[in-house]
């Protein structure tokens, strides 16, 4: 029969089995969550909604980053917090521009269908379809294309040092018929001169270090859709595309920027 301890100073002494207990349990599930995957968009929602952030948008990671920041201990792939509700008036730094850019675009709109803005990690990129920058056949800038570029230097004007390039490229459209034929260097010119008539126009703003400007032109051969010849893919495959990477960032392919773009539409 159990007798009560006499010689018990204060009556807590079960604490200490009780203390040991739970090191062993924190022990065990200390052991499970290092042998865990930990799942890094997960992660992401958590640490955003406890920051208080009630609008997000998680881009896809891609695995091979997850698993080399995980096993190498360094911190996650930082992700892309786009928070719909945002306004800026004034660009202060690089993450503002995209927002800038976003409610220029979305308060016009002739803009919404025919312009695509998307943020990658440490870039913006933009398209602009078919005859928004320039004419048929012409590499003079439209009235509209200036106005946008005017907008877009007015942006970039608080945050060179956090320019690490601006990329244009420029896309035509494969001819119809016989009657309308591309040739080798008409193509190619049209595209080269169209992309560098975009640098040109920043450049003459003086915001950006001329060195950080590139234009390169792909004329027919990196269409969005293959060309089968109708008006509608001529559309959509004749652009001018803007490329603007933060200093800090390493610089992607156009391969790469499309890759990740399409990756994020499948999610």
């Amino acid at each position: 029969m159990w007798r009560k301890r006499r010689d018990s100073s204060s009556g807590y002494n079960w604490l200490d089995t009780y203390a040991d207990m739970i090191t062993l349990l924190l022990t065990f599930f200390v052991l499970l969550y290092s042998m865990s995957t930990i799942d890094a968009k997960k992660w992401h929602i958590l640490a955003t909604a406890l920051r208080g952030n009630r609008h997000i948008v998680v881009e896809e990671i891609p695995e091979d980053d997850e698993v080399a920041g995980i096993e190498d201990g360094q911190d996650f792939p930082p992700q892309v917090d786009i928070d719909e509700d945002r306004k800026v008036t004034e660009v202060k730094d690089f993450d503002d521009l995209y927002y800038y850019l976003k409610q220029y675009f979305q308060g016009n709109p002739d803009y919404q269908s025919r312009v695509e803005l998307h943020k990658g990690d440490g870039y913006t990129f933009i398209t602009f379809q078919n005859n928004i920058f320039f004419d048929g056949d012409s590499s003079v800038l439209r009235p509209e294309a200036i106005e946008i570029l005017d907008f877009l230097s007015n942006g970039l004007k608080n945050i060179p040092n956090e320019i690490g390039e601006i990329r244009a490229y420029g896309h035509t459209a494969r001819a119809r018929g016989a009657n309308q034929p591309n040739t080798v260097e008409g193509d190619r010119i049209l595209s080269s001169m169209r992309a560098n008539n975009v640098i040109i126009h920043i450049q003459k703003k003086n915001i950006i270090e001329p060195k950080k400007m590139v234009a390169e032109g792909y004329g027919e051969h990196r269409p969005i859709v293959p060309h089968d010849g109708t008006e509608e893919t001529r559309i959509k495959n004749r652009r001018v595309e803007i490329y603007i990477a933060k200093a800090d960032k390493s610089n992607l392919t156009l391969d790469k920027i499309y890759e990740e773009i399409n990756r994020k539409r499948k999610s």
